[in-house]
């Protein structure tokens, strides 16, 4: 019998060697011009002996690293993140979230996909604020990527981030107590049976970070309140604080019977227009629309006067009896001579009526 015909029409003899096909040798470079002056100069001719030479000499290391193998050999590639894994990882700092769910991306416990995502969020400086890395091991056994979670700290907003179910040694805690101090982080989370000493050290620098930016505090942004509330799980949550609590009352019902209203800002309080006893929601500086005093830049207004001021409330004392009275506006002496008789015509009535009653 016969070989089948080969690719060419001619029939192989009995007993003869199949023909092999050489083996595949790497894709030649193709000549390029020169870069700056656009031919082949002598420096591109340069540059393809050079590219040759390195090219027989891989190929002769390929040659004997096959003959001392018995003839097989392999190229080493290191392993890769998987594609799927580092799209995610793109759309995400694409989107420059302010949330980020690290295990909604990646393998946690993948050091190269640690390694991705950290990269990725500092090259980008995304603006993410709420960090969840709990069960990220390889951020405690791997010297390069706790490294990159101190620069996340201090190069990215982040003032919440979760720590839990790792376990630090004791350089990498000072270390990090370190970062924390230089960052702005006011709210974090790290297993407190493990913490130790740190513990307490680690929450003194958080309190003391909240001077630093207002991030945490509930205000008049919609937005950024989302964020707020998704910042759970940490030692002390955001929505528990006092001031966050008293800023959802007030949110929700409003003042009612004040004469004055504290801005959740700066902290400053601003004296209500006249005739206005109450005020729906929150207040910032910039709301008030009735004086002076529009912007946290300015200081308090001096409360402690010896004349009153028009709006101001107040307790007179009018031939030997409290009258309660609200200055709409200030009198000359003439009109006050006057008002005080018709307060103290009014005051009467309203005493024989059953008690006092607000004056004007």
């Amino acid at each position: 019998s016969r070989s089948p015909p080969q690719a060419g029409g001619e029939i192989a003899p009995v007993g003869a060697t199949p023909h092999r096909k050489p083996a595949s040798m790497p894709p030649q470079k193709a000549a390029s011009a020169c870069p700056r002056c656009k031919f082949f100069c002598r420096d591109t001719l340069l540059e393809d002996e050079q590219d040759l030479r390195a090219r027989d000499e891989e190929e002769q290391a390929r040659r004997e690293l096959s003959l001392a193998h018995g003839g097989w050999v392999c190229d080493f590639a290191p392993p890769r993140v998987p594609p799927s894994v580092a799209k995610r990882v793109q759309e995400f700092v694409q989107m420059r979230p302010a949330v980020l769910h690290s295990d909604e991306l990646i393998d946690k416990k993948d050091a190269r996909q640690v390694e991705l995502l950290l990269t990725e969020l500092i090259a980008h400086n995304t603006p993410v604020q709420v960090v969840f890395l709990q069960g990220a091991v390889p951020l405690q056994t791997k010297p390069w990527l706790f490294a990159a979670l101190c620069d996340l700290l201090r190069k990215c907003p982040v003032w919440s981030i979760n720590l839990g179910e790792l376990r630090f040694s004791e350089e990498q805690c000072v270390r990090l107590g370190a970062t924390l101090a230089a960052s702005g982080v006011t709210h974090m989370f790290y297993e407190c049976t493990v913490a130790g000493r740190w513990k307490d050290e680690f929450r003194g620098i958080i309190r003391r970070n909240r001077e630093k930016h207002s991030l945490w505090r509930l205000s008049a942004d919609c937005r950024q309140n989302v964020v707020v509330l998704s910042a759970i799980k940490n030692w002390f949550c955001p929505a528990s604080h006092a001031c966050n609590k008293r800023w959802v009352q007030r949110n929700r019902d409003g003042y009612t019977g004040v004469d004055r209203l504290q801005c959740e800002s700066c902290g400053a309080w601003r004296r209500l227009p006249r005739g206005v006893t109450a005020w729906r929601r929150e207040f910032y500086c910039h709301y008030n629309t009735w004086d002076k005093y529009n912007s946290c830049s300015l200081p308090e207004e001096d409360w402690k006067r010896e004349e009153p001021a028009t709006g101001d409330r107040l307790r007179l004392l009018v031939d030997g009896r409290w009258r309660r009275a609200t200055v709409r506006r200030m009198p000359t002496e003439a009109q006050w001579a006057g008002h005080k008789q018709r307060l103290q015509q009014e005051g009467e009535a309203g005493a024989a009526g059953g008690g006092a009653r607000e004056e004007e």
